[in-house]
């Protein structure tokens, strides 16, 4: 049986200091309080003016950008034409209608980005009494707080685009509101997500492939090395086609489903603006290095390392580290997350590629040794994931309520399940398998059949990555109102 080494022994208590330190940082940092979300809106949601309206204001928390067509207003006579800028260093949006609002009910729907990126939609209602021309904003000037679901607040269904404030430029609306939900714009948001899980698997991959060969691959191991750079290289074309699918989606969507907009620069230009633009520009700059840069050998692969530290560093520019506080716990959380994941995730991947090609090579394979000295580097990345997983809820998560009232709570409860499965299928191995294969390793048949029972628990453990990995696209473009 394969004994733990000192770096096993190491591996724990670096372990365990690491989560006593993420611990008392969760326990010491202050309470989360700068998520983006509309904090009210003149005139307000359900309020009835009592003379015309000359414009809609929405105030959010933070400073937004306006997405699309930013804010569309509809009437008894349909969409109303209006021209939106942002105010007050882009904590305001404002729509201001060719002619003042007359008597009717109103509806308002508004799409914009927050300062990471993330996107942000709803809707409201309000009323408009009398028949007077005069111009004014109605009898509810004091902004409210938004009721639950009126205006009903997202942060679905937009691509992460995003840009710091355009400097009062106007957008003329030409949308109308009922398309907004057109089919078409719903597959988008879908295929953007979809995409964005691409990206994001091919840059977990590429990284924790590159942890493999170094760690994992020593001695006489070191002969499948190129087998796993190879493997490394492919991910470079995934990432690209998934950041291409991403925004050429992304465009889809934000023109309403207007499919045209998927090779309009001008639509693309709007998607690719501010953080969202330097997050998927690293990205690419990352991923190319990656197909270019992956040789034969790890040291020749210098180029590929630094573009996964690109692939990363994009990742995390797009994500919640940009507004949430204290900036340096997300900042730390969201990097160990990250590079702890892709670790995990592409160890797997590389040991199932590893032991088909030594399979189909028909080379013999010590998969107790390979199994052992991954299931230490899995342990590790598993403790990381989870402790800095708990580190984010915290920050991303305004009160523990929200776990089961949001979309986002309810899509971490989906991931954090399927973690646990393949948390656990990890476990069997390193408790069960690994075992048997040390104690067959000197039967050839039995260390055949150890080495396939290892390559089919790995194949699974993959199976179910993707899946964690698809849900977390979703996670970052859901809601964590209630």
């Amino acid at each position: 049986m394969v004994r733990p080494s000192w770096v096993a022994r190491a591996s724990a208590r670096w372990v365990v200091g690491l989560l006593a330190a993420l611990v008392l940082a969760t326990w010491c940092a202050p309470p989360a309080a700068a998520h983006t979300k509309l904090q009210s809106s003149a005139p307000a949601a359900g309020s009835t003016s009592d003379g015309p309206v000359d414009e809609v204001a929405l105030t959010f928390t933070l400073p937004v950008t306006s997405l699309g067509d930013g804010i569309v207003i509809a009437g008894p006579a349909g969409t109303v034409t209006a021209d939106v800028a942002t105010a007050e260093g882009g904590l305001v949006l404002v729509a201001t209608p060719a002619e003042p609002l007359a008597a009717g009910d109103y509806t308002v729907r508004w799409t914009a980005a927050a300062q990471d990126g993330h996107p942000l939609e709803g809707t409201f209602g309000f009323a408009v009494a009398g028949t007077g021309t005069g111009t004014g904003t109605g009898t509810d000037p004091a902004p409210s707080e938004p009721a639950p679901g009126k205006p009903e607040e997202t942060a679905g269904g937009s691509p992460h685009t995003g840009h710091e404030g355009d400097g009062g430029m106007d957008h003329d609306m030409g949308h109308d509101a009922a398309e907004m939900d057109s089919p078409a714009a719903d597959a988008a948001a879908v295929v953007t997500r979809v995409g964005s899980a691409a990206a994001l698997w091919g840059g977990l991959v590429a990284a924790g492939a590159l942890v493999f060969a170094g760690l994992v691959l020593r001695g006489p191991d070191r002969e499948d090395v190129p087998v796993v750079l190879r493997t490394v290289r492919w991910t470079g074309p995934l990432i690209l086609v998934g950041l291409t699918v991403q925004v050429a989606a992304g465009s889809v969507h934000l023109a309403h489903g207007d499919l045209a907009a998927a090779v309009s620069p001008t639509s693309i230009a709007a998607s690719l603006t501010g953080t969202t633009r330097w997050a998927l520009g690293l990205q690419a700059v990352g991923a190319t290095a990656i197909a270019v840069g992956a040789w034969r050998t790890l040291p020749g692969s210098w180029l590929a390392i630094l573009g996964s530290v690109l692939v990363g560093a994009g990742h995390v520019l797009g994500g919640h580290s940009n507004t949430a506080e204290p900036r340096w716990v997300v900042v730390i959380a969201d990097v160990a997350h990250l590079a702890a994941a892709a670790t995990w995730v592409g160890g797997v991947v590389a040991t199932v590629i590893l032991l088909r090609q030594r399979r189909r090579d028909g080379r013999a394979l010590d998969a107790a040794l390979l199994g052992a000295r991954f299931s230490v580097v899995a342990a590790v990345s598993v403790a990381v994931v989870g402790a800095a997983g708990v580190v984010l809820a915290v920050e991303i998560l305004d009160r523990p309520a929200q776990i089961w009232e949001s979309a986002w709570g309810l899509l971490l409860l989906a991931k954090v399940a399927v973690v646990a499965v393949v948390g656990a299928i990890g476990t069997y191995n390193h408790f069960r398998v690994v075992p048997k294969l040390a104690a067959r390793r000197s039967r050839i048949r039995s260390a055949r059949k150890a080495s396939n029972l290892l390559r089919r628990s790995a194949g699974r453990e993959t199976s179910l990555m993707v899946v964690i990995v698809l849900i977390t696209a979703w996670l970052v473009v859901a809601s964590v109102e209630g």
